[in-house]
């Protein structure tokens, strides 16, 4: 059997746009197949960590869940676990069909919490449904979102911990989101993407248009834009990725603590690189725009503000740059370094930096089963906190 690659990630993430960027193993799924030529198939992943902590808090007299604490705790990574059922149908006309639905619970839950009540939940990321031909894929639905898509993919800290909100919490941690980028989430949308030519692709979609209240204090009349062109080719021992993405998205501020009104422009443009050369990876990313904030778009850090006379939208970059080697095709070593930044407003955006070291050891023991050793040392004044973080722990996938 062959050890499994992060292409297992296209039976988490599942959708046809992910899977032409990862490669799973021909056992990854659960395969059912009918005389009428539809095929539906099941598969996913479990995980837990044991992580070991250290957190000072960079904030006054504080007494809230990111404080100083040593901690022990039983943690899920980055990624929740994940059940993904998909349905194929049989190409009639020239069009082929696909819909998914993936759920993804908890395996831990905050240390407060009592029969993981409110610690794990299920998390609905992806009900979709693609159309494709020669025209190339038009996809409706919830699934991964566009902008900083790859970033997240390319990331190491995708199979294991990361940065952690606070000691003690429950759900998933961080990984690097907010330490390198900003989480692309799963959103509900239109896309349509090209087929590959000469290596190239192009996605474009009008999204669900984000709020930070929702409520009539806020208000988006029009879509939110997405898109990502992607570039890939192949030399001797090795291969080249390239990607580039841009989103757009108007608020309008109907009132404010302040009292002003006003519109808030989001926009964001991300680049990055995967050069693989034998064993070696090296990745590096970068996005720049306003009013995207720090972890999780658009509000998380106040990514703008309003005073009595008008609203501003904040400034952000962030950046990750990660070398890891591979050795006997199934250990990888690697070290990244990122960073997510704010710049704040006149109005009352704050400012705020993040950034993250990760050393992790990634072992495929064999093709459904995972283990995982990391070191993590957070510094985010978005969180107010400072860390070290020791995580072990494993997946199994099927």
């Amino acid at each position: 059997m062959k050890p499994f690659s992060t292409m297992k990630l296209a039976v988490a993430f599942g959708t046809a746009a992910l899977a032409a960027l990862l490669t799973a193993p021909a056992n990854a799924a659960i395969v059912l197949g009918g005389d009428n030529g539809w095929e539906v198939s099941y598969g996913g992943f479990i995980n837990l960590f044991f992580t070991q902590s250290d957190f000072d808090s960079q904030v006054p007299a504080c007494a809230g869940p990111t404080c100083s604490e040593d901690s022990t705790h039983m943690q899920e990574g980055l990624l929740p676990a994940f059940h993904t059922l998909t349905a194929k149908s049989p190409e009639i006309g020239g069009l082929k069909g696909t819909a998914q639905i993936t759920f993804a619970p908890d395996s831990s839950g905050s240390k407060a919490q009592r029969l993981n009540k409110g610690g794990a939940m299920i998390d609905m990321r992806e009900v979709f449904f693609n159309v494709s031909g020669d025209f190339g894929t038009i996809s409706a639905g919830r699934t991964l979102a566009l902008f900083q898509r790859q970033a997240i993919l390319k990331d190491m800290t995708l199979f294991g911990v990361g940065a952690l909100v606070g000691p003690d919490g429950g759900g998933t941690s961080l990984g690097r989101i907010g330490f390198g980028y900003v989480y692309p989430d799963f959103r509900t949308r239109f896309t349509y993407k090209t087929n590959d030519i000469n290596g190239f692709n192009l996605e474009v979609g009008l999204f669900d248009p984000q709020e930070t209240t929702g409520t009539a204090a806020e208000e988006t009349d029009t879509p939110q834009f997405q898109t990502e062109m992607t570039y890939t080719t192949g030399f001797e021992g090795g291969s080249f990725n390239a990607w580039a993405g841009f989103l757009w998205q108007e608020l309008e501020v109907q009132a404010s603590t302040g009292g002003a009104t006003g519109d808030i422009e989001s926009f964001g443009w991300n680049v990055g690189v995967d050069v693989k050369m034998g064993g070696f990876n090296v990745v590096g990313s970068y996005y720049d725009g306003q009013a995207l904030g720090t972890l999780l778009f658009p509000n998380v850090a106040q990514s703008y503000a309003c005073d009595a006379f008008n609203c501003e939208e904040a400034e952000n970059d962030g950046f990750y740059v990660q070398g890891t080697y591979t050795f006997n095709g199934k250990t990888k070593l690697g070290v990244s370094y990122g960073e997510s930044n704010q710049d704040g407003t006149a109005t009352g955006a704050p400012e705020s930096d993040n950034s993250l070291w990760t050393v992790g050891v990634y072992h495929d023991i064999n093709s459904w089963l995972k283990v995982v050793a990391e070191y993590d040392h957070q510094d985010s004044e978005t969180l107010g906190n400072e860390a070290d973080i020791f995580g072990v722990g494993g997946f199994i996938l099927w």
